[in-house]
């Protein structure tokens, strides 16, 4: 997920006076919402109405990054930037905890109301941060029903998958052999569903480039990348053309890396589409 780029310092003059103009935030549900993260973006998709989200970043509307960029297509974008945040009065901004730090703590100076979304590692974080947004937005009837769902489908390709690749060794790889180890959302997909991540065994934590010798070393049965595209380059599919990774007897899979960057519903797709991959190549 791409890091917002730190804006220019503001005009701290025009900030201050869009900050009297704002009234005090009222006590009920946010009614004046702004994403500045691709991550909260999404979520607020799923659990506010249209007419509360003032602006979306611009990562919302694009379908490398975002796995609701037509239904962002239709509101406001931004970039991350205090004064542009101001103009439009929210009473809730929400960002994550690792992107658009210098605005988030602008706009905190100016008595505004930031709200920081971490990473998710783990299928119970996901599920918390989905909670979370709803608790900030006054929308928890609708948290519940998007993560029952979400748990349902995904305890179901669980247990369609488990006798299928328990036991058996994946890795995930990304741009420029970046694999994902420990403390990742990857590892703990891979691990719930019985399999062994090689790119945990062999001492990668989080995210982290994994050495052609050792994946050569753990001969994964699985390999999980992004589906192919223009910038195959600059990806994990020419590394797996390598020669030396010919004798392997390894199964590609296509994963989106969408599905796991940010918090959300997303996640059971994975574990569907896996379970549909795997039935197919078996």
């Amino acid at each position: 997920m791409p890091a917002m780029n730190i804006p220019p310092r503001p005009c701290l003059s025009l900030l201050l006076l869009l900050a009297l103009s704002v009234p005090t935030m009222a006590q009920s549900a946010p009614a004046r919402i702004v994403s500045m993260n691709v991550c909260t973006d999404q979520l607020l998709l799923l659990l506010v109405e249209p007419a509360r989200i003032k602006s979306l970043s611009y990562f919302a509307a694009d379908p490398a990054y975002s796995n609701l960029a037509t239904r962002a297509q239709a509101l406001p974008a931004n970039r991350g930037q205090a004064d542009e945040v101001m103009v439009l009065q929210p009473d809730l901004v929400l960002t994550s905890a690792f992107s658009a730090s210098f605005t988030a703590s602008v706009l905190q100076r100016l008595h505004q109301r930031v709200e920081r979304l971490g990473f998710a590692s783990t299928r119970q974080q996901v599920f918390a941060q989905i909670a979370q947004v709803a608790a900030w937005t006054g929308n928890p009837d609708q948290a519940a029903i998007l993560i029952e769902t979400a748990r349902a489908r995904i305890a179901e390709a669980t247990r369609q998958l488990q006798p299928l690749v328990a036991g058996k060794k994946a890795v995930f790889l990304s741009s420029n052999g970046v694999a994902f180890g420990t403390g990742t959302l990857q590892d703990d997909f891979l691990r719930s569903i019985g399999m062994r991540n090689v790119a945990a065994e062999a001492g990668v934590a989080g995210p982290a480039p994994l050495p052609l010798e050792l994946l050569l070393a753990a001969a994964p049965d699985f390999v999980i990348s992004e589906p192919r595209g223009a910038l195959d380059q600059q990806q994990a599919h020419p590394l797996l053309q390598h020669p030396a990774l010919r004798h392997l007897h390894t199964h590609s899979l296509v994963l989106p890396e969408r599905w796991f960057d940010c918090a959300g519903p997303w996640l059971a797709d994975a574990y569907a589409s896996m379970a549909e991959q795997v039935r197919v190549q078996r």
